[in-house]
């Protein structure tokens, strides 16, 4: 029952930092940048093929891959269509994500790859006659600490006021003399960091990538930010909590047919959606975008 509680807790702390990554692009934006599971999954690949380095350093590596593609993505793709009618940009975005994973698969092989990272954080701990795996404490403490930075980081630094004035009203946060430019390739690195963290825990729990690895999480994690409220950081991370909650409830309950716990996690996420169409936080949306 403990280790089942503690599953679902990290399983929506790891979809509340997907949700997150998506929910800065989307704050400067207004993109919902498919991608972002591209960004998983090239992180996710750094981790494996740097296995014979110290972890710290192996983790430092893919933080800096992750964020210098995202920072292409944004410099090559994005910002080229910057201003277009939204909807090009969601085709580009997706665009963007099929040619990535065709580059991933020429690259890296279809064949899956895999290495075991970080083993000494894949074991068990008892306690008082309990076990409970040290992935799940790893994951729950780790979105804590992000989530706590990212709260600080939005809400006490210069970078996050900028973020929440061009998210309320960017032409006129532009006017006041925030430089988009810069603001929009910082949401695209911090996007990446994001997207760097998701990827350790997941290789932690299933260390065998492939080209779509990150798209699973990447959707839910859209899921999380509709039914959290679309044009709110926190509801964003709200939401990828609740997806990841319920998603862990339905597979325990469930048991052997698991396999429709996607099919009961999207008639709850619509039912939610049918009582309250803008998102959980949707009051006050306007006031707090990012």
């Amino acid at each position: 029952m403990i280790q089942s509680i503690l599953d679902a807790i990290s399983l929506g702390g790891l979809y509340s930092l997907a949700a997150l990554g998506l929910g800065l692009v989307f704050g400067v934006m207004r993109l919902v940048n498919f991608a972002h599971g591209e960004l998983i999954t090239i992180a996710a690949y750094t981790l494996v093929l740097t296995t014979q380095f110290p972890l710290l350093l192996s983790l430092v590596l893919t933080i800096c891959v992750t964020a210098f593609v995202a920072l292409i993505m944004e410099f090559a793709i994005y910002r080229r269509l910057r201003g277009v009618n939204p909807a090009i940009m969601l085709v580009a975005s997706f665009g963007l994500s099929t040619v990535l994973q065709r580059i991933y698969e020429f690259t890296f092989g279809a064949l899956p790859k895999s290495a075991v990272v970080a083993p000494s954080l894949s074991g068990v701990v008892k306690f008082s006659g309990l076990s409970i795996t040290i992935s799940s404490l790893i994951t729950i403490v780790l979105a804590v600490v992000i989530l706590l930075a990212m709260g600080y980081l939005v809400e006490r630094t210069s970078l996050g006021l900028q973020l929440r004035a061009a998210s309320a009203d960017f032409r006129t946060a532009r006017l006041l003399g925030v430089r988009s430019n810069r603001l929009i390739s910082s949401a695209f690195v911090l996007s990446g960091v994001l997207a760097s963290f998701v990827a350790f825990i997941l290789v932690i729990q299933n260390p065998v990538v492939n080209p779509y690895y990150g798209l699973n999480i990447t959707i839910l994690a859209l899921v999380g930010i509709v039914i959290g409220g679309i044009s709110s950081l926190r509801g964003a991370a709200l939401g990828g909590f609740i997806v990841g909650v319920i998603l862990s409830g339905l597979n325990t309950v469930l048991g052997n047919g698991r396999v429709y716990s996607y099919t009961w996690l999207f008639i709850t996420v619509l039912i939610i959606l049918l009582v309250r169409p803008g998102g959980l936080l949707s009051k006050g949306s306007e006031l707090e975008r990012v």
